[in-house]
């Protein structure tokens, strides 16, 4: 927080606590707990273990941490252990900072061997893949499947038809393509083949979170 120059006012807003709590934290009277380290450290722009012993301990102990939201990522705020993803650009309201921390062993794990320069992560506006994906998830998506021509039958992508956007299965037929929400029945929209100018694809949907 010194290193920052955070006051401690913007600390506790934002953390839900006390100022005396946050002067506590800050001359190490008191530890940060656990549970007040993610939203501390994003104010800051460092990975929360960096600033808990807490948190620190929870992913030891085999704890999956969440995403860490950052509003202005640093090059020394990556350590080692966690990678960066950018914001999927002009994909529905500008929701959530640039950027945000992910452990690496959660990243491979969703990502598998696509290159992180290709990933970017979004929220999902609907409740169209529920329960596959939940509304508001976190959804990781590879940004070089973002035309038509990159399109796999039945994969599941980050789209806007007619300028809205969504996150569904989209099948290519015949003299149409359909995008369809979770499920073997589930309603679809069909698009015909003089549309498909109006079904901008943004790229191919690979984890969730």
């Amino acid at each position: 927080m010194d290193a920052t120059g955070t006051r401690n006012t913007a600390v506790a807003s934002h953390a839900g606590v006390l100022e005396n709590n946050v002067s506590q934290w800050r001359t190490g009277r008191r530890p940060i707990p656990a549970e007040r380290a993610v939203a501390v450290s994003a104010l800051l722009g460092v990975p929360p273990e960096r600033i808990s012993e807490a948190y620190e301990r929870l992913l030891l102990a085999g704890y999956s941490a969440p995403a860490m939201p950052v509003q202005n990522l640093r090059e020394d705020a990556v350590p080692a252990g966690h990678v960066a993803i950018e914001r999927l650009e002009d994909f529905g309201r500008p929701e959530g900072p640039a950027h945000i921390l992910l452990p690496e062993f959660l990243s491979h794990r969703k990502i598998g061997l696509t290159p992180m320069e290709h990933v970017r992560w979004t929220l999902h506006p609907s409740r169209a893949m529920e329960p596959e994906i939940d509304r508001h998830a976190l959804v990781l998506v590879d940004i070089t499947a973002c035309s038509h021509e990159h399109v796999v039958d039945g994969g599941i992508y980050a789209y806007t038809l007619w300028g809205r956007p969504d996150i569904r299965r989209v099948l290519i037929r015949k003299n149409s393509w359909s995008v369809a929400c979770y499920g073997k029945d589930a309603d679809s929209t069909d698009v015909p083949d003089s549309d498909l100018g109006n079904l901008h694809i943004f790229g191919a949907v690979i984890g969730s979170l």
